[in-house]
């Protein structure tokens, strides 16, 4: 493997557009595969099932990790899937509707999400997953999976790697047995605390239109690199790829403490562009050392399993079985999913039943009259608001944009200027006399035209907000903000200080408190006082340590004195509630 650079001119694509080609991706697997059940347009692949009380698991992620995940449906496997754009999380209400699609087969036997550890699938899994509870009565559950070795977790935890298919191919097999969901989600966190990957690279992955994430000279190496892109942990100069095995082995043997006569499955993954010939000889170059320390191999696979687009790269996934040998046999069981080796499910067996139509959710299908009613004045200051909100975020697009690629990936604004462009053209139709439906609505918005982790963290404190000042009927804003906090936090194990937009957002919250019965009297002196506090905060903000985001797992962006997007953003939305209230209620 030979270190090439990139640049963002030198694309070598065999067709134009290719962060847009999703569709047509889509509609090639349902060509090819006629036993699924393909929605190209919500990015949804289902496997038709018989009627029959089981759980099913349901996977995803971003686009670009193909075949994962949907070459992994198939019986004793994933029952469904859902993919995002190149690199971003699906949305979650695909993942909504994937849930309810598999309920109307499986008897509510119980829906399984797994799920790989990045923030934003985190986030968009566990707001489909509360929807799914909450409004359908679904018994669903998410499973967390994180098996990247190369660094420790920290508070966000370590990523998902390779190493779901272990999730996925053990618990499948006993889904299909008929195990309740309760035992897999116990047996699912058992296996995580068993595994262990690490990736290691030659080159980043090249994002059509957009720079390489990293360069390389010539005979380095990115050590514990991640699936999208991202940076690892150390450049490594290495002249053998027997060094950087022996090295990622050592990695994954301290992390399980395996030791002699440990046995464990193993998977070499391509992670884009490694040739079968090299894959080949890096098998060989693993399973020797492995003889060497004398850790059984008691099962090996080698292929292209889960990639980042094109990254010139491999990865190594290890799952640690000594204490479990039973779990060799459900990894043993046949499957018909297409990317594990050994099916046939390319060959059209029988008839295709009628798919069943997947509804498109709309705005209009929020209940408009949700909670307390407000009077005609406060709706015309509420949309005053909500306008300036949607203006002051167009403005500031490029600035939120610059802040991002300093510690970020360089989208937050274009994120942003979703959910303002669509606010605006909606708000006239918003039903502004009742606040409840009105945050409903904008937590639609977040899901629907937002993605990634900004639009599901704020579709669930949205949704939170909302669903406080709908069991109520009175305005309860200083409630509200609290079951926001409450909601978004269930899903982040981000707190105050860790440099991310909740900052600023508990720097608002606190200062409500302090009013317990607040009246509309107070709001000036309250939204004056709570706007002070907010740049105290975003000042403070920016010489924290980034504790989640993408500067939180490269260790070469340095966050310190670097202003956070997500918490400039956040101070911007709240002053422009400030000068529009102030404005109008005068």
């Amino acid at each position: 493997m030979m270190a090439n650079e990139n640049s963002k001119t030198d694309e070598k694509y065999l067709l134009e557009n290719g962060r847009v080609l999703l569709k047509e991706m889509f509609d090639g697997l349902a060509y090819t595969y006629p036993l699924f059940d393909v929605y190209p347009e919500n990015r949804i692949v289902g496997l038709k099932l018989k009627s029959e009380k089981r759980v099913c698991l349901l996977g995803g992620g971003g686009s670009g990790h193909e075949p994962y995940p949907f070459g992994y449906i198939g019986d004793g496997m994933l029952s469904a899937s859902v993919s995002g754009y190149v690199f971003t999380c699906c949305s979650s209400l695909n993942i909504y509707q994937a849930i309810k699609y598999l309920n109307n087969y499986n008897c509510n036997g119980g829906v399984l999400l797994i799920v790989a550890n990045y923030t934003g699938d985190v986030f968009n899994f566990g707001l489909a997953c509360e929807k799914a509870k909450k409004i359908d009565n679904i018994n669903v559950a998410e499973l967390i999976v994180s098996d990247d070795c190369s660094r420790p977790g920290g508070k966000v935890g370590k990523r998902g790697m390779c190493g779901l298919l272990y999730v996925i191919k053990i618990l499948g097999a006993l889904a299909k047995r008929g195990s309740s969901i309760e035992d897999l989600l116990c047996l699912g966190r058992n296996i995580n605390e068993k595994l262990a990957s690490i990736g290691i690279s030659a080159t980043s992955c090249n994002v059509p239109g957009e720079d390489p994430s990293f360069l390389l000279q010539q005979g380095e190496f990115e050590f514990g690199v991640g699936l999208h892109g991202e940076a690892g942990t150390s450049r490594i100069k290495a002249y053998d790829v027997k060094e950087l095995i022996r090295l990622a082995v050592d990695k994954i043997c301290s992390t399980l403490c395996l030791k002699e006569f440990s046995i464990i499955c193993l998977i070499v993954n391509n992670l884009g562009l490694v040739s079968h010939i090299e894959l080949g000889a890096l098998a060989k170059y693993t399973k020797e050392y492995f003889d060497e320390l004398k850790i059984e191999v008691s099962r090996m696979f080698v292929g292209t399993f889960i990639v980042s687009l094109n990254m010139y790269g491999f990865q190594l996934s290890v799952i640690d079985v000594s204490a479990n040998q039973e779990w060799i046999n459900y990894i043993d069981e046949e499957t018909s999913a297409f990317a594990w080796p050994g099916n046939h499910m390319s060959i059209k067996t029988i008839e295709k039943q009628k798919s069943e139509n997947i509804k498109i959710p709309n705005i209009d299908d929020i209940n408009p009259k949700l909670g307390v009613y407000i009077s005609e004045k406060a709706s015309l200051i509420l949309k005053s608001i909500l306008k300036q909100i949607g203006e002051d975020l167009l403005k500031n697009v490029d600035v939120l944009n610059k802040l991002d690629q300093e510690i970020g990936d360089g989208d937050n604004g274009s994120t942003m200027s979703r959910f303002a462009s669509e606010l605006l053209t909606v708000l006239n139709k918003l039903p502004l006399n009742y606040p409840a439906s009105v945050l409903y609505s904008l937590a639609f918005i977040c899901e629907d035209k937002m993605g990634g982790a900004s639009g599901a963290l704020y579709s669930l404190l949205l949704t939170g907000a909302a669903g406080h000042l709908s069991s109520i009927n009175y305005l309860d804003w200083t409630g509200a903000l609290k079951n926001a906090l409450d909601t978004a936090m269930k899903y982040s194990s981000a707190r105050k200080g860790d440099k991310t937009m909740f900052d600023p957002i508990i720097a608002i919250y606190q200062v409500f408190q302090e009013y317990e019965d607040l009246s509309s009297k107070q709001y000036t002196t309250v939204l004056e006082k709570a706007l002070q506090h907010v740049h105290d905060v975003c000042n403070d903000v920016k010489q924290m340590k980034a504790e989640f985001g993408k500067a939180s797992y490269v260790e070469s962006v340095t966050s310190v004195g670097k202003m956070d997007a997500g918490a400039h953003g956040v101070a911007l939305w709240f002053n422009a509630i400030c000068t529009a209230y102030m404005n109008t209620s005068e």
